[in-house]
């Protein structure tokens, strides 16, 4: 199952009934259903620490629907990330969907922050695609005025006109482990399992020092 809220009542009825199941890239607050999923407190921690060596310190956050884990746990994995590197909190956020169209939406109330963030973590790339849009329509220069940080690593980002710094995910090995899994679990029921696969910071042109005034 790769499609999960967090609160999933079917989900959860399965549990019970004792289907084997495993979950994919998202978990429930049901930690009693197996999951396979990619480390996105450390992939967020690399990503805010990168941003911070730089030299950025007004680092805002682009976060995902909160219904969802890949939305809320990236969302706290900014909170402890920012404090770990001694920062205040930057704007955050939260957008209705993990679309292009929410990342321009949501992205309008981050730039109308004051002080302007001079860089952004958004919770998935197509949030942060559609922000690089709407930099591009505002004639604000990416990574001149606001660099960004995209996560997931989706097919084509390094062939964008601005091509995106992203935490990339081992989607194929995340599949593999699930489906290794999932067999397990047919022959031989067990506790659950959470499996955490590394992630790694990928950086591409999106992200630079920012310029001083």
């Amino acid at each position: 199952m790769a499609t999960a809220y967090r609160e999933h009542p079917l989900l959860d009825r399965m549990a019970e009934a004792g289907v084997p199941m495993v979950l994919v890239n998202r978990t429930t607050d049901n930690r009693a259903i197996p999951a396979v999923v990619p480390d996105e407190a450390t992939g967020i921690r690399t990503a805010v620490r990168h941003l911070a060596v730089l030299g950025h310190r007004r680092i805002a956050h682009l976060a995902g629907p909160q219904g969802l884990s890949t939305g809320h746990g990236r969302y706290r994995a900014y909170l402890d990330a920012m404090a770990g590197q001694g920062l205040e909190l930057g704007p955050v956020v939260f957008a209705d969907g993990f679309t292009e169209a929410a990342g321009r939406t949501a992205g309008g109330e981050l730039l109308s922050a004051r002080p302007r963030p001079t860089a952004v973590v958004a919770g998935n790339d197509l949030l942060a695609i559609g922000l690089l849009d709407l930099l591009a329509e505002a004639g604000l220069g990416c990574p001149g005025e606001v660099s960004v940080v995209g996560f997931n690593d989706d097919p084509m980002l390094s062939r964008m006109a601005t091509p995106l710094t992203t935490v990339r995910i081992p989607q194929r090995e995340i599949g593999g482990e699930a489906a290794r899994l999932l067999l397990d679990l047919m022959t031989e029921p067990s506790s659950a399992k959470l499996l955490l696969l590394p992630t790694q910071l990928i950086e591409r042109a999106s992200t630079a020092p920012p310029r001083t005034s």
